[in-house]
């Protein structure tokens, strides 16, 4: 696996010519609106419907009797993916567009939460106690339905801490697009794992840098193909060359992709239904939306020191079938949305010296 050394004064340095291209970027970005318009007059928004068509023709072609899994990449034909990439671009200048008016040098955190006071007081503790320059917010999304979530405060560095009260205890709340979140990124985080808070700062840089259009965090997972032909999940062998998923345990993520996941189209709301049903496979789905939707893999990125993880003995990761349940995830998705997205990377970012 290839590794990229930055440091944050050369991350600093290339957002201050970023800024200063801002202003053209935003005036461009309203004309492409129209464009946009005009586009899914014609084709339609980049829906799951529309990505199963390309997906068919994938399928037809890549099981012309040839061995390999049962379901498709969804980049095994170039002529497919250059359509699926028309509108993944689509998608995106949308976006751009219309989350301009939000902050995109903060952050905000989105950590769930459900009965675990003691992690969750930790967690916090290590997060507030010294400044992290671009952490605007954290929101705990608050799961314990019997019990009343305590007060928001804001921290002695100014951060404000929001409790949101969950209607129902669903990994899919984390997921949320909060309509009060004030930036482009967020951080989806358990209650149990962080970043050190200069290495959190340093994430965050790099995501902005590298990682808008992908999942970029801590905890890089794999896939491979079984005897059977199905997809499975696995951890990354150590000194692996490649990683084609990251957690949201630990992930930062733009706002738009919250928004897609949890939008009306009937495929994300059969994924989200069957993550409810088997409290699993949040982080896999969104995994998929971020890779279908932009054709680029996730990127992993490490600090000065491992990132913190207190997960407990008989956490779901732990259960015994996990692996199996989590194979069979990959491989529901990908009959979903008609293709196996999940694209493999080979670099990964460290802080440099």
């Amino acid at each position: 696996m290839s590794k990229l050394n930055l440091n944050t004064a050369a991350v600093e340095s290339y957002l201050g010519n970023r800024r200063i291209q801002k202003i053209v970027t935003i005036v461009f970005a309203i004309g492409l609106t129209a464009v946009f318009g005009l586009f899914l007059s014609l084709h339609g928004a980049p829906s799951t419907a529309r990505i199963k068509e390309i997906a068919k023709t994938i399928n037809d072609k890549a099981h012309g009797g040839h061995k390999g899994p049962r379901i498709a990449a969804c980049h095994a034909d170039d002529n497919s993916d250059t359509l699926n990439h028309t509108l993944a671009d689509a998608f995106l200048n949308a976006t751009d567009v219309k989350y301009a008016h939000l902050r995109d040098d903060k952050f905000t955190i989105a950590m769930q939460t459900y009965r675990r006071p003691k992690e969750l007081n930790e967690t916090l503790h290590v997060l507030l106690k010294d400044p992290i320059p671009s952490l605007h917010e954290i929101v705990i999304i608050w799961n314990n339905l019997d019990q009343a979530p305590p007060q928001n405060y804001t921290s002695a560095h100014g951060v404000p801490v929001r409790y949101r009260a969950s209607p129902r205890n669903s990994l899919n709340q984390k997921l949320l697009p909060d309509p009060s979140f004030a930036t482009q990124a967020v951080l989806l985080s358990d209650d149990d794992v962080y970043y050190y808070p200069r290495d959190l700062e340093f994430a965050f840089q790099a995501w902005r840098r590298f990682g808008r259009r992908r999942l970029t965090g801590a905890m890089a997972r794999c896939t491979g193909v079984g005897k059977n032909g199905e997809w499975q999940y696995r951890m990354c062998a150590r000194g692996a060359d490649a990683y084609s998923m990251i957690i949201t345990n630990l992930a930062f993520v733009h706002l738009a992709f919250l928004e897609y996941y949890s939008s009306d189209d009937p495929t994300m709301a059969m994924i989200r239904e069957h993550v409810d049903d088997n409290l699993n496979c949040e982080d896999i789905a969104m995994n998929y939306v971020t890779q279908m939707l932009t054709r680029e893999p996730p990127l992993l990125v490490r600090g000065h020191k491992a990132f913190f993880n207190a997960e407990p003995a008989q956490g779901i990761s732990k259960a015994p079938g996990h692996f199996a349940a989590r194979s069979l995830c990959i491989n529901k998705f990908a009959e979903a949305f008609g293709c196996m997205a999940l694209l493999e990377e080979t670099v990964h970012i460290e802080i440099g010296p």
